[in-house]
């Protein structure tokens, strides 16, 4: 008989019991999950740190594997949704662009990016959810050297995704 009760406190203490009748968190504030859980589709904050620079150079290219989720534009800053595998070496993420524009169907202006991973040789297997940001400023820099115009907009495709934005400046 004891042995369903034990099981269900190692249980409990494995996952995190919350709530008021809960044997380990009585009388204190339930805890939020923490971010590396599943991805959700609200509107994502900027990570606390600056945004990295998106970076031209001449043959961009991707690294480790990486799903881009979605991505969200908050004034000249990308926030990139990502999920890859890891979970015991730091992570780092790069946004690269050959510095070039085409042109959509429609006439607009298209840049090609490529979101870079690092998994500085991570062979964990947990599933991490993470952000990172970019600061798109180069790219609207070299719209307007352009095409000799203060406000513009560029539609933002990613290589190996389907994932699009729109970046208005």
């Amino acid at each position: 008989m004891r042995k369903p009760v034990w099981s269900g406190l190692v249980l409990c203490a494995l996952l995190g019991c919350t709530g008021p009748k809960s044997s380990t968190g009585a009388g204190e504030e339930p805890q939020p999950p923490p971010s590396a859980g599943s991805p959700t589709e609200a509107p994502v904050e900027a990570p606390a740190e600056a945004p990295q620079p998106l970076q031209v150079t001449a043959a961009p290219a991707p690294k480790d594997d990486l799903i881009l989720k979605g991505v969200e534009l908050q004034g000249d800053t990308l926030v990139a949704r990502v999920m890859h595998s890891g979970g015991c070496k730091p992570h780092t993420y790069e946004l690269l662009w050959n510095g070039t524009f085409q042109q959509s169907a429609a006439g607009e202006a298209q840049a090609e990016l490529v979101l870079a991973h690092d998994a500085n040789g991570d062979s964990c297997e947990a599933l991490l959810n993470r952000t990172a940001s970019f600061d798109l400023g180069p790219l609207a820099r070299r719209w307007r050297e352009q095409n000799k115009g203060e406000h513009g907009a560029v539609e933002l495709r990613f290589a190996g995704s389907q994932v699009t934005g729109r970046y208005s400046f």
